[in-house]
Protein backbone atom coordinates (compact mmCIF):
# COMPACT_ATOMS: atom_id res chain seq x y z
CA UNK A 1 0.00 0.00 0.00
CA UNK A 2 1.45 3.72 -0.86
CA UNK A 3 0.90 6.63 1.03
CA UNK A 4 -1.59 8.23 -1.44
CA UNK A 5 -4.20 5.45 -1.20
CA UNK A 6 -6.94 5.73 1.48
CA UNK A 7 -7.21 1.95 2.58
CA UNK A 8 -6.85 0.31 -0.94
CA UNK A 9 -4.90 -2.60 -1.46
CA UNK A 10 -2.96 -2.82 -4.29
CA UNK A 11 -5.11 -4.38 -6.45
CA UNK A 12 -8.89 -2.44 -6.29
CA UNK A 13 -10.61 -5.53 -7.11
CA UNK A 14 -9.00 -8.22 -4.59
CA UNK A 15 -11.77 -10.22 -2.13
CA UNK A 16 -9.76 -10.00 0.94
CA UNK A 17 -10.86 -10.42 4.28
CA UNK A 18 -10.12 -7.04 4.96
CA UNK A 19 -12.70 -5.87 2.04
CA UNK A 20 -15.56 -8.72 3.49
CA UNK A 21 -14.97 -7.03 7.29
CA UNK A 22 -15.48 -3.30 6.07
CA UNK A 23 -17.76 -4.39 3.47
CA UNK A 24 -19.90 -6.23 6.15
CA UNK A 25 -19.44 -2.87 8.44
CA UNK A 26 -20.15 -0.65 5.93
CA UNK A 27 -23.87 -2.75 4.74
CA UNK A 28 -24.98 -3.56 8.75
CA UNK A 29 -24.22 0.64 9.21
CA UNK A 30 -25.94 1.40 5.84
CA UNK A 31 -29.08 -1.39 6.88
CA UNK A 32 -29.73 0.20 10.02
CA UNK A 33 -29.58 3.67 8.78
CA UNK A 34 -32.02 2.91 6.16
CA UNK A 35 -34.25 1.37 8.64
CA UNK A 36 -34.30 4.12 10.80
CA UNK A 37 -35.08 6.59 7.97
CA UNK A 38 -37.59 4.71 6.43
CA UNK A 39 -40.61 6.49 7.12
CA UNK A 40 -38.87 10.33 5.87
CA UNK A 41 -40.57 10.01 2.29
CA UNK A 42 -39.82 13.38 0.38
CA UNK A 43 -43.02 15.08 -0.46
CA UNK A 44 -43.97 14.19 -4.79
CA UNK A 45 -42.03 11.30 -4.97
CA UNK A 46 -42.59 7.46 -4.94
CA UNK A 47 -41.37 6.74 -1.78
CA UNK A 48 -38.33 8.54 -2.00
CA UNK A 49 -36.63 8.96 1.48
CA UNK A 50 -34.58 11.44 3.34
CA UNK A 51 -31.07 9.83 3.92
CA UNK A 52 -28.59 12.09 5.25
CA UNK A 53 -26.51 8.38 6.15
CA UNK A 54 -26.26 7.92 2.14
CA UNK A 55 -22.86 9.88 2.61
CA UNK A 56 -22.10 6.17 4.36
CA UNK A 57 -21.83 4.48 0.79
CA UNK A 58 -20.01 7.13 -1.23
CA UNK A 59 -17.29 6.88 1.93
CA UNK A 60 -17.09 3.20 2.17
CA UNK A 61 -16.84 2.97 -1.53
CA UNK A 62 -14.17 5.91 -1.99
CA UNK A 63 -12.32 4.98 1.54
CA UNK A 64 -12.29 1.53 0.83
CA UNK A 65 -12.42 0.45 -2.83
CA UNK A 66 -15.24 -0.84 -5.53
CA UNK A 67 -16.16 -3.93 -4.28
CA UNK A 68 -16.72 -2.62 -0.73
CA UNK A 69 -18.79 0.23 -2.10
CA UNK A 70 -20.72 -2.47 -4.27
CA UNK A 71 -21.59 -4.48 -1.88
CA UNK A 72 -22.20 -2.29 1.14
CA UNK A 73 -24.78 -0.25 -1.25
CA UNK A 74 -26.30 -3.67 -2.40
CA UNK A 75 -26.21 -5.51 0.60
CA UNK A 76 -27.41 -2.85 2.70
CA UNK A 77 -30.30 -1.68 0.96
CA UNK A 78 -31.47 -4.98 1.08
CA UNK A 79 -31.20 -5.22 4.54
CA UNK A 80 -32.48 -2.01 5.22
CA UNK A 81 -35.80 -2.81 2.73
CA UNK A 82 -36.37 -6.19 4.62
CA UNK A 83 -35.88 -4.41 7.82
CA UNK A 84 -38.47 -1.77 7.13
CA UNK A 85 -41.42 -4.13 6.28
CA UNK A 86 -41.19 -3.40 2.78
CA UNK A 87 -39.37 -6.16 1.40
CA UNK A 88 -35.74 -7.36 0.66
CA UNK A 89 -35.98 -7.85 -2.94
CA UNK A 90 -39.20 -5.80 -3.79
CA UNK A 91 -37.36 -3.13 -5.18
CA UNK A 92 -34.18 -4.93 -6.28
CA UNK A 93 -33.38 -1.83 -8.91
CA UNK A 94 -32.93 0.44 -6.42
CA UNK A 95 -30.87 -1.97 -4.01
CA UNK A 96 -28.76 -2.34 -7.64
CA UNK A 97 -28.66 1.82 -8.20
CA UNK A 98 -26.93 1.70 -4.29
CA UNK A 99 -24.54 -0.90 -5.13
CA UNK A 100 -23.26 0.42 -8.78
CA UNK A 101 -23.27 4.25 -7.08
CA UNK A 102 -21.30 2.52 -4.17
CA UNK A 103 -18.80 0.55 -6.70
CA UNK A 104 -18.26 3.96 -9.06
CA UNK A 105 -17.58 6.13 -6.02
CA UNK A 106 -14.96 3.28 -5.37
CA UNK A 107 -13.61 3.62 -8.65
CA UNK A 108 -13.55 7.36 -8.28
CA UNK A 109 -11.40 6.82 -5.11
CA UNK A 110 -8.63 3.87 -6.30
CA UNK A 111 -8.55 7.18 -9.91
CA UNK A 112 -8.15 10.08 -7.01
CA UNK A 113 -5.59 7.69 -4.65
CA UNK A 114 -2.43 9.42 -6.83
CA UNK A 115 -3.68 12.59 -7.37
CA UNK A 116 -4.64 13.38 -4.20
CA UNK A 117 -2.03 14.71 -1.50
CA UNK A 118 -3.71 15.65 1.76
CA UNK A 119 -6.75 15.32 3.36
CA UNK A 120 -7.99 18.52 2.79
CA UNK A 121 -7.66 17.40 -1.59
CA UNK A 122 -8.84 13.50 -0.80
CA UNK A 123 -12.19 14.91 1.13
CA UNK A 124 -12.87 17.55 -2.16
CA UNK A 125 -12.30 14.24 -4.51
CA UNK A 126 -14.33 12.21 -2.08
CA UNK A 127 -17.15 14.90 -2.43
CA UNK A 128 -17.12 14.95 -6.13
CA UNK A 129 -16.93 11.12 -6.69
CA UNK A 130 -19.91 11.03 -4.42
CA UNK A 131 -22.05 12.97 -6.45
CA UNK A 132 -20.87 11.53 -9.84
CA UNK A 133 -21.40 8.46 -8.88
CA UNK A 134 -25.14 8.95 -7.34
CA UNK A 135 -25.81 10.72 -10.66
CA UNK A 136 -24.38 8.25 -12.75
CA UNK A 137 -25.10 5.11 -10.60
CA UNK A 138 -29.28 6.01 -9.61
CA UNK A 139 -29.35 5.71 -13.63
CA UNK A 140 -30.13 1.81 -12.94
CA UNK A 141 -33.99 2.43 -11.48
CA UNK A 142 -34.71 3.10 -15.04
CA UNK A 143 -34.87 -0.65 -15.06
CA UNK A 144 -38.13 0.33 -12.79
CA UNK A 145 -39.71 0.95 -16.81
CA UNK A 146 -39.44 -3.11 -16.67
CA UNK A 147 -40.41 -3.76 -13.26
CA UNK A 148 -43.03 -1.19 -13.07
CA UNK A 149 -44.31 -0.77 -16.69
CA UNK A 150 -47.24 1.58 -15.47
CA UNK A 151 -44.34 4.33 -14.99
CA UNK A 152 -43.34 6.43 -17.61
CA UNK A 153 -39.85 7.40 -18.21
CA UNK A 154 -41.13 11.04 -17.58
CA UNK A 155 -42.80 9.98 -14.25
CA UNK A 156 -39.62 8.21 -12.70
CA UNK A 157 -37.31 10.87 -13.84
CA UNK A 158 -39.45 13.82 -12.00
CA UNK A 159 -40.94 11.16 -8.90
CA UNK A 160 -37.96 9.13 -8.50
CA UNK A 161 -34.43 10.49 -10.01
CA UNK A 162 -34.06 13.37 -9.99
CA UNK A 163 -35.16 13.54 -6.49
CA UNK A 164 -32.85 10.85 -4.89
CA UNK A 165 -30.07 12.40 -6.79
CA UNK A 166 -30.58 15.59 -5.50
CA UNK A 167 -31.06 14.20 -1.82
CA UNK A 168 -28.43 11.85 -1.73
CA UNK A 169 -25.99 14.07 -3.54
CA UNK A 170 -26.61 16.71 -1.18
CA UNK A 171 -25.81 13.52 1.32
CA UNK A 172 -22.56 13.00 -0.56
CA UNK A 173 -21.01 16.20 -0.99
CA UNK A 174 -21.74 16.69 2.91
CA UNK A 175 -21.12 13.86 5.00
CA UNK A 176 -18.83 12.04 2.61
CA UNK A 177 -15.96 14.53 3.27
CA UNK A 178 -16.50 14.60 7.16
CA UNK A 179 -16.05 11.00 6.91
CA UNK A 180 -12.90 11.42 5.11
CA UNK A 181 -11.64 14.00 7.42
CA UNK A 182 -13.00 12.13 10.59
CA UNK A 183 -11.44 8.74 8.83
CA UNK A 184 -7.90 10.06 7.82
CA UNK A 185 -6.20 10.36 11.27
CA UNK A 186 -7.31 6.85 12.79
CA UNK A 187 -6.12 5.23 9.49
CA UNK A 188 -2.67 6.98 10.19
CA UNK A 189 -2.85 5.44 13.93
CA UNK A 190 -3.91 2.29 12.20
CA UNK A 191 -0.77 2.00 10.16
CA UNK A 192 -3.44 1.25 7.02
Amino acid sequence: MTATTIDQPDNAWSITTRVIVYAAIGAALYAVFNFISFGFVLPGTQEVNVRPHYGLLTFFGFAFGPVVGFLTGLIGNIVGDFLSGYGAFTSWHWSLANGVAGLLAGVMGVWAAGRATSTGSRALWAAVAGVIATVVGFIVIFLGLIVTPEMSFNAILTTEYIPVIVANSIAAAVVTPILVFAWEPLREQLGR
